[in-house]
C-alpha cells in the first residue's frame, strides 16, 4: 500500500473501520444537505416576484445590500435598511399601469379615477401590498432552491452512472491533470464575482431624508430626485391619511368587540326570534300563478264535509280522525337542529380598511365559513392580489371561504383567491361545512375605466337556466343544495321560479333587499360590505354604511334558521341588530319586484340605492 494512502487511513481508521452501507449512507446523506444549502444560497438570493405597488406593477428581487430600495426610475428612489437577516435586501423596480383588462372604449377620466383609488387603497393599508410581495419572494425563492437542488442532485446522479460509480475518483484524477485547477477557479470567480458585487453594492448613503416622514416608518428613509420634492410638498396629506384611515378602522373594530362583549345572545338567540319584517303580498302584483289549481276537496269547509256524512246532523269522529291523519301526514317531523354559522360578504371592493373589521366580526360570531357574494375588488387586475391577500389575512385560520365572483372579479381574480384557498364557484356544487352551495362566476367584466362587457359568453338569463338545471337534477336525486351563492339576482330567478332553489344569497345592487319570497324560494340581497354605492368610491374611512350579515342555518333539516345584521357607520359605530326569524316558505309562487329605496323595513339607512333594474354598475 502507498505511504501516502496508509497514511490517509491511519488518520480516519475509525471511519475505515464502519461498514460500507454506513459510510455510504453518511456520505449520500452530507452531499444531499451540502448542496441543499448551496441551493438555498441561491434561491434566497435570485428570488424575484412580480406584485403591486398601487395600481403599478412592480418588479420585486433580493440583494445582498441590505438595503431596500423603490425605484420610482426618472422620478427618484426611496431608500430604507433593510429588516431582513443576512445582509439580505430587497430592490423594487415600480413600472407600468397594467391595462391587459382595457376592452376598448375606456374612459380615461373614469381609468385615472381607479389609478387614485388604487394609490389610495396602498396608501391606507401598505401592510397588505408588502405581506404580498414578501410572501411572493419567499415563493419564488422556495421554488428555486428546490429547483437548483433537484438539477444539482440530477447531475451528480449522471456523473457517477456516467464515471460507473467512481465518481469521487474520477474527479479527484481530472484535478490533477495539468491547468484544470485554475481554468476551474478562474470561471467560477468569473461567474461569481460580477453577481456579488452587483447583489452587494449599495447606495453609498445617497439621498436625504424629509421632515414629512419624521413621526412615520420612513423617518429614516432617505429620496433621491424629484421624489424628494414630491414627497415634501404632497407628503403630508398623505400621512394624514394613513393616520385617519388607520384611527378610523381600528376604531370601528373596537366599537364593535365592545357591542359582542355587551351583547347578551352574541351567537344564537336566547328565545324564539321575531320574524323578519316583509313585504305584503296582497299590495303586490304578482305575475305567477300557483302551480296547481285547488281542488274542491282541499276548498271545502270539513266541518261541512262531516256533517254532509252523517244525515241525522250529528257529526262523527271520522271526518275528525281522517283531517288529523292527513295533518300528520303533511307535518313530517323535524330532525334535531344542527346549526352552522355563517359570515357572509359582499362587494368589498377591495376596502382593505374594512379587512381586520370583517375578521373580527368572523372570529366574534365563531363563523363556521364565509360566503362572499363577490365583487371582492375593483377592475380584476393582476396588481389587485393585494385586496384578496388582505381580506384573506385577515378572516381567522381554519375558516373556509366560498365566493361566487362579481362583475369586478377577472380570472386574473379568481386564480388569486383560489392561490389563497378560497373555495371560488364555477358551476358545480360543493360541500363546505355541512353547506351544499352552488353558484358560478359572474358573466360579465366591469373593468375600471372600461365598459362592462361579457367574460364568457353566457347572458345571465342562461347562466340562471344552467344552475337551475343544476339544481333541480340534485333535488330529484334527493341530495338538493342548501343555498345558491351568485352575485347578480338575475342569474338567481330561473331557480326561484322552479322551485329547485330554496335559498338564494346575493349581492351587486348596494343595498339590502329582504329576506323574502321570490318564486317558490327565499331569496336575501346584502348591502355592501365596503359602504359601497354606485356613485361613492371606497377609499378611505367609510363614507356609507357597511354591512355584514350572520346566517344560522340547519343542516339536519336543510333549512335557514335565524340571521341578524351588523352595520358599521361613518361615524365610526358598529351596531349588532337582533335575531330574526326568516319568512315562511309558501307553497303558492310570489314575483316580487324590487322595491324603492326607502320603502320598506328591509332597507338600511344611510345605502343609496340603484334603480333596481339589475344592471352591471354594481
Amino acid at each position: 500500500m502507498p505511504e501516502e494512502t496508509a497514511s490517509a487511513r491511519h488518520r480516519w481508521e475509525w471511519w475505515h473501520q464502519r461498514t460500507t452501507g454506513f459510510r455510504r449512507a453518511v456520505r449520500t446523506a452530507l452531499t444531499v444537505l451540502g448542496v441543499g444549502v448551496l441551493a438555498a444560497v441561491f434561491g434566497v438570493t435570485t428570488a424575484q416576484f412580480t406584485g403591486s405597488v398601487g395600481p403599478h406593477v412592480a418588479q420585486y428581487s433580493t440583494t445582498l445590500d441590505s438595503e431596500i430600495t423603490v425605484d420610482m426610475g426618472p422620478l427618484g428612489a426611496l431608500i430604507i435598511d433593510s429588516p431582513l437577516p443576512l445582509g439580505l435586501g430587497v430592490d423594487v423596480v415600480v413600472k407600468e399601469i397594467p391595462i391587459e383588462l382595457d376592452a376598448g372604449g375606456a374612459n380615461p377620466i373614469a381609468g385615472l379615477t381607479g389609478d387614485l383609488s388604487s394609490y389610495s387603497q396602498f396608501l391606507a393599508n401598505p401592510e397588505a401590498a408588502i405581506r404580498d410581495a414578501a410572501n411572493g419572494v419567499v415563493r419564488d425563492a422556495v421554488g428555486r432552491t428546490v429547483l437548483a437542488w433537484s438539477i444539482a442532485l440530477a447531475m451528480i446522479a449522471l456523473g457517477r452512472l456516467a464515471s460507473h460509480g467512481v465518481l469521487r475518483q474520477a474527479a479527484r484524477s481530472a484535478w490533477k491533470q495539468q491547468g484544470v485547477p485554475a481554468m476551474a477557479i478562474g470561471v467560477t470567480l468569473a461567474l461569481l464575482v460580477p453577481v456579488i458585487v452587483t447583489a452587494t453594492r449599495g447606495s453609498g448613503g445617497v439621498g436625504r431624508t424629509s421632515e414629512v416622514l419624521a413621526a412615520t416608518p420612513l423617518a429614516d428613509a432617505r429620496i433621491t430626485g424629484r421624489l424628494g420634492g414630491l414627497v415634501d410638498f404632497y407628503g403630508g396629506y398623505v400621512v394624514d391619511a394613513i393616520r385617519e384611515n388607520e384611527e378610523f378602522y381600528v376604531e370601528v373594530e373596537t366599537n364593535l368587540r365592545t357591542a359582542y362583549a355587551a351583547d347578551p345572545e352574541p351567537l344564537a338567540p336566547q328565545d324564539e326570534p321575531a320574524m323578519v319584517p316583509t313585504i305584503d303580498p296582497s299590495t303586490v302584483e304578482s305575475t305567477a300563478e300557483a302551480t296547481q289549481e285547488p281542488t274542491d276537496a282541499a276548498t271545502e269547509d270539513p266541518t261541512d264535509a262531516a256533517t254532509t256524512e252523517d244525515p241525522a246532523g250529528d257529526a262523527t269522529d271520522e271526518g275528525t280522525e281522517d283531517a288529523t291523519e292527513d295533518a300528520t301526514e303533511e307535518a313530517t317531523p323535524l330532525a334535531e337542529p344542527d346549526p352552522v354559522t355563517i359570515a357572509m360578504v359582499t362587494d368589498l371592493h377591495c376596502n382593505v380598511g374594512m379587512a381586520p373589521v370583517v375578521g373580527a366580526v368572523v372570529e366574534l360570531s365563531e363563523a363556521d365559513v364565509v360566503l362572499n357574494a363577490g365583487d371582492t375588488v375593483m377592475g380584476g387586475t393582476s396588481v389587485e392580489s393585494v385586496c384578496v391577500n388582505a381580506f384573506a389575512d385577515a378572516i381567522p385560520s381554519g375558516v373556509p371561504v366560498v365566493v361566487s365572483d362579481g362583475n369586478h372579479d377577472s380570472e386574473t381574480t379568481a386564480g388569486q383567491e383560489e392561490a389563497r384557498g378560497w373555495v371560488v364557484l364555477r358551476g358545480e356544487t360543493v360541500e363546505v361545512a355541512g353547506l351544499r352551495i352552488l353558484g358560478d362566476r359572474d358573466p360579465m367584466l366591469t373593468s375600471l375605466g372600461a365598459p362592462t362587457h361579457p367574460q364568457r359568453d353566457e347572458t345571465f338569463e342562461e347562466m340562471g337556466q344552467r344552475l337551475d338545471e343544476i339544481a333541480c337534477e340534485a333535488a330529484e336525486s334527493g341530495d338538493p343544495i342548501d343555498i345558491l351563492l351568485v352575485h347578480n339576482m338575475r342569474a338567481a330567478r330561473p331557480g326561484l321560479t322552479s322551485g329547485c332553489v330554496g335559498f338564494t344569497l346575493n349581492g351587486h345592487l348596494h343595498r339590502r333587499i329582504g329576506p323574502w319570497q321570490a318564486g317558490l324560494g327565499l331569496q336575501y340581497l346584502s348591502a355592501s360590505t365596503a359602504g359601497a354605492t354606485k356613485d361613492t368610491p371606497t377609499i378611505g374611512p367609510l363614507q356609507n354604511t357597511a354591512t355584514m350579515t350572520i346566517i344560522r342555518w340547519d343542516r339536519a333539516n336543510g333549512v335557514p334558521m335565524d340571521f341578524r345584521l351588523i352595520t358599521f357607520g361613518v361615524d365610526r359605530s358598529a351596531t349588532i341588530g337582533p335575531w330574526q326569524a326568516f319568512p315562511p316558505r309558501s307553497e303558492v309562487p310570489l314575483d316580487l319586484p324590487v322595491p324603492p329605496a326607502g320603502e320598506g323595513p328591509w332597507d338600511v339607512p344611510g345605502q343609496a340605492a340603484t334603480d333596481g333594474s339589475g344592471d352591471d354598475e354594481g
